[in-house]
């Protein structure tokens, strides 16, 4: 008797001091007395480690700055039609190449992401500034590495100088612009849960207006040109994703 009180006693001491905890005590009782038997290391809940990789970007507002080279074939330029066509085949093919600096805002819905970019091309004489839309998708099924596609169009214009060799003095109150589309590849890797880097390669098709006055022939007649041309970047982002 004396035996099953000590024991009743103990179980309910016990009891109330391990009413918040998850984990079991083992009570046994024989001729020796009540014996209490701790919970084991490997009872006690363990915290599940998380990597501090991201296998998946996230985000629904992306923030980006971007920079890479990039080259442009801007030939056609020589074929403004207040040039006569004898000096216009003289003309030295044209082709240019700069840094690229960026920077763009994107919104993301799942594998989707739609948003505006500005960039500026610092070539010599004259600057490529480009103004336009983005969309883009990302196949985040792959994990740590997504593969991306992108299409974008743009409105261009050029600053600081005219891109025709050799014909700066030739006119005054120049305007440049016009528009385009690119088409791009790349990968983005996610790096921690609100930034990730992408490499991209872009290419762009690049319609341009040229108008003016000419100070050739001496009349100050206005002109008006067009041409086309072809470029070519690699773009390497940093991106910033809040929300989501």
């Amino acid at each position: 008797m004396k035996h099953f009180a000590c024991i009743l006693g103990v179980a309910l001491m016990v009891a109330s001091g391990a009413a918040a905890q998850e984990v079991q005590t083992t009570i046994s009782g024989g001729e020796d007395g009540v014996l209490v038997t701790p919970p084991s290391p490997a009872d006690e809940p363990k915290e599940e480690k998380s990597s501090v990789y991201e296998k998946r970007v996230g985000g629904l507002v992306w923030l980006e700055a971007m920079v890479g080279p990039s080259r442009w074939n801007v030939t056609r330029f020589r074929g403004l039609d207040f040039i006569p066509a004898e000096i216009a085949s003289q003309i030295p093919s044209l082709v240019v190449s700069g840094p690229e600096f960026g920077a763009a805002v994107k919104f993301r819905a799942g594998s989707t992401t739609v948003g505006g970019h500005f960039k500026k091309g610092n070539y010599e004489p004259f600057d490529l500034i480009t103004v336009g839309l983005d969309f883009g998708f990302l196949i985040r099924a792959v994990p740590y590495v997504h593969p991306t596609i992108k299409l974008g169009l743009n409105y261009h214009t050029t600053k600081g100088g005219l891109a025709l060799p050799g014909f700066q003095n030739a006119l005054t109150n120049v305007r440049t612009d016009g528009g385009g589309a690119s088409i791009g590849l790349g990968l983005r890797i996610p790096i921690v849960k609100w930034v990730s880097l992408a490499a991209d390669f872009d290419y762009s098709l690049i319609g341009l207006a040229v108008r003016g006055t000419e100070t050739i022939s001496g009349t100050g007649q206005s002109f008006t040109g067009g041409t086309g041309g072809t470029a070519i970047a690699g773009t390497f982002a940093l991106t910033v994703h809040l929300g989501g």
